[in-house]
């Protein structure tokens, strides 16, 4: 009888062992963690003019939001930068885009390296959720940013 291992969906013989862990672990060191993204699941592609304080507000009688109701993360495409720039001492990110004649402002917790990376009139698509941002009285829409690329 040969003595077989299941390991992570991967089956080898016992005496293998030491010479998978051993390549494994090579492979590992030669990874640049750094050009790792994760996967972003996107629940749906919109456009600025789909977009509206009622519709957000509609989204929100879904909440609490959490690992069992993950929030709706929308991606829109082609859009352009109208202004960048990096906020809380470069650490944030904080952008107001424009599609034909619709304005959208953006927020991009841990993402302020990217001000220098992009620039004003760039096309961009964004992936984030959706809020309300209340100030002096006035409702807008604001997108907190998981990614920004630039646009093909």
């Amino acid at each position: 009888m040969v003595d077989t291992l299941w390991l992570a969906g991967v089956s080898l013989r016992k005496e293998n062992l030491q010479k998978f862990k051993e390549e494994i672990n090579k492979y590992i060191e030669k990874l640049e963690l750094s050009e790792i993204k994760p996967i972003i699941k996107i629940d749906m592609e919109v456009t600025l003019d789909e977009l509206g304080v009622e519709l957000v507000k509609e989204l929100k009688k879904l909440e609490p939001f959490g690992e069992a109701n993950e929030t709706p993360i929308f991606a829109i495409k082609n859009v352009k930068i109208e202004a960048i720039r990096a906020i809380t001492e470069g650490a944030h990110l904080k952008l107001k885009l424009k599609d034909k004649s619709h304005i959208l402002d953006a927020i991009g917790f841990h993402l302020g390296e990217y001000a220098e990376e992009y620039k004003i009139g760039d096309k961009v698509d964004i992936v984030g959720n959706l809020d309300i941002n209340s100030y002096n009285g006035m409702e807008t829409i604001q997108m907190n940013l998981r990614d920004i690329s630039k646009s093909l």
